[in-house]
C-alpha cells in the first residue's frame, strides 16, 4: 500500500513538473516575442488535436502493444503445454486412451495427417467435445498413474505457478483435475483393495481428466500446427490415441 502510495505521489509530481515547465516555456515565448495571440491560436490548435491523439495512442497503438504482448504471453504459455505434454501430459492420456472401452468408435477420426488445416482441427475438437468416454480402470494402471504424477508432482506444482497460465483457463482446469487425481490415489494406502464405490469414484476422477487431457491435446496440436509445423509433425506421429504409434519416419516405397 505504501508502494502504491509513493508511485502515486511520484505520478503527481512528474504531471505538475511538466504543467511549470509548460507555463514556463509559455512564459518565456511571450517574453522574447510579446505575442499573446499566437500563444493563445497554437495552445488551442494542440488542444484541439488532443481527442485524436487520445484515440491513436489509447485505442490504435495501445491494442497493438496488447495484442503483441497477448501473442508473446501465449507463446510462453504454449511452451508449458508443450512441457507438460512431453513430460507427462502425452503419456497420461495414452494409458487412459487404452482403458477406454469407446475410443474404438472414434480412434480414426483421431488420427491426425500433416495435411490436416483448420477445418479440420476443428472439426476434431467438436468430436472430443461431444464424446463420452467409458472407462475401466484396473489395480496396475492406478498404480502405475499414481507412479507418475507422483514423480512429476513439482512440475505440475511449477507450472501452476506460471503466471501465463491465467491466459488459459482450460489448461489450468486441466492442471486441477490432474492434481485432484494424484491427491486421490496418493492418500489410499493400498490401491488393490479398494471397495467397488471407491474405484468408482476413482474412475471418475479419471475420466474427468481423460476429458479434459484429450480437448488439450487437440488445441495444443491446433496450435503446434499454425507455429511450429516440426512439433506438430512429432505430436502426430506419437499420437497417443493411436495403438500403433511410430515416432521413425519410414522411407517411400
Amino acid at each position: 500500500m505504501k508502494k502504491r502510495t509513493l508511485a502515486n505521489r511520484r505520478d503527481l509530481g512528474f504531471i505538475a513538473l511538466l504543467l511549470v515547465l509548460s507555463l514556463i516555456l509559455y512564459s518565456v515565448h511571450l517574453l522574447i516575442f510579446h505575442d499573446l495571440y499566437h500563444i493563445e491560436f497554437y495552445a488551442l490548435e494542440d488542444l484541439a488535436f488532443v481527442p485524436i491523439e487520445v484515440l491513436m495512442v489509447s485505442l490504435i497503438l495501445n491494442r497493438m502493444l496488447e495484442a503483441n504482448e497477448r501473442k508473446k504471453k501465449m507463446s510462453k504459455l504454449y511452451m508449458v503445454i508443450e512441457t507438460f505434454f512431453s513430460i507427462l501430459g502425452s503419456d497420461l492420456l495414452r494409458i487412459f486412451a487404452t482403458n477406454d472401452k469407446n475410443l474404438g468408435n472414434i480412434q480414426e477420426e483421431l488420427n491426425a495427417k500433416l495435411s490436416w488445416d483448420e477445418k479440420d482441427i476443428k472439426r476434431l475438437m467438436n468430436v472430443k467435445k461431444d464424446y463420452h468416454p467409458m472407462m475401466t480402470f484396473d489395480v496396475d494402471n492406478m498404480r502405475k498413474i499414481d507412479g507418475m504424477l507422483r514423480e512429476n508432482r513439482m512440475n505440475m506444482v511449477r507450472m501452476l505457478e506460471n503466471p501465463a497460465l491465467l491466459e488459459h483457463e482450460t489448461f489450468t482446469e486441466l492442471l486441477m483435475a490432474v492434481f485432484h487425481l494424484s491427491e486421490e490415489l496418493k492418500m489410499r494406502k493400498d490401491l488393490s483393495h479398494l471397495p467397488k464405490a471407491d474405484r468408482a469414484h476413482i474412475t471418475e476422477d479419471a475420466k474427468r481428466a481423460y476429458i479434459l487431457l484429450g480437448i488439450e491435446w487437440v488445441d495444443y496440436i491446433s496450435h503446434m500446427r499454425s507455429h511450429f509445423p516440426y512439433l506438430y509433425s512429432l505430436a502426430i506421429r506419437v499420437n497417443p490415441f493411436k495403438e500403433n504409434p511410430e515416432v521413425m519416419i519410414q522411407d517411400e516405397n
